[in-house]
């Protein structure tokens, strides 16, 4: 029997956890409850505001959304559906890290898949996209925004993101904690955080990770400085 197969158009969010091949072999060695833990957080943190649908593998998640407003009959507009999106990534992002020391990195991307619930199955040019953004681009602890997200887009100064200095869009964790003093507080602990796990790599570190805590500090010092002139 030949099956009448059809891509769907869908959003597609690429997660990562950064170092987990350490954590396995090295960190949490003879603690894979420590491992298990930090999956289900993430698993359980992955399915955001927006019914969706988890594909689970190991260290990595692909969370497919509707591409469409959930609400457009009440006026929700794609920018701001997008943007409740990306402000679940930055919460999830701040929440692996604040828990559990955890960097984690990604991509979102829109386009063709499809996808079989009963049968775990997915593929798709929408997905080739999302793994290849995030595992030849990301690098950091960041979610780029492919461009079949951006150009989607007419305002992109709405949105909760930044273009960082290779050109790429990602998800700004850090734009939203200096609207709220209580919130800018959080940076102080925050990078409290990134220094013990800095300090936890040793006299010598893999200059890998060292680059991926040292890129997440240098967004939070960043967005200092930006709050600080504006006040001045």
């Amino acid at each position: 029997m030949v099956l009448d197969y059809k891509y769907e158009n869908k959003i597609l969010i690429f997660f990562d956890v950064l170092g987990f091949k350490e954590m396995v072999q090295k960190k949490y060695l003879n603690k894979p409850e420590k491992i298990k833990e930090i999956l289900t957080t993430m698993h359980v943190l992955a399915t955001g505001s927006y019914k969706s649908d988890l594909i689970v593998f190991s260290d990595s998640v692909v969370n497919i959304i509707d591409r469409n407003p959930k609400y457009s009959e009440h006026g929700q507009t794609f920018s701001t559906y997008l943007n409740i999106i990306l402000n679940d990534i930055a919460t999830i992002q701040l929440n692996m890290f604040t828990l559990h020391g955890v960097l984690i990195r990604g991509s979102i991307v829109m386009g063709d898949i499809v996808y079989e619930r009963e049968n775990n199955l997915l593929f798709g040019p929408a997905l080739i996209d999302a793994y290849e953004l995030e595992s030849k681009y990301s690098i950091y602890p960041r979610f780029l925004l492919g461009h079949s997200i951006i150009s989607q887009l007419d305002n992109l100064n709405v949105l909760e993101i930044s273009k960082d200095m290779d050109g790429h869009y990602y998800v700004d964790v850090f734009k939203w904690l200096v609207k709220l003093e209580r919130e800018k507080q959080q940076l102080v602990e925050l990078k409290r955080k990134i220094d013990v796990e800095i300090k936890n790599l040793g006299s010598t570190p893999n200059l890998g990770v060292l680059s991926k805590y040292n890129w997440f500090l240098n967004k939070i010092i960043e967005r200092e400085k930006c709050d600080f002139k504006k006040r001045t």
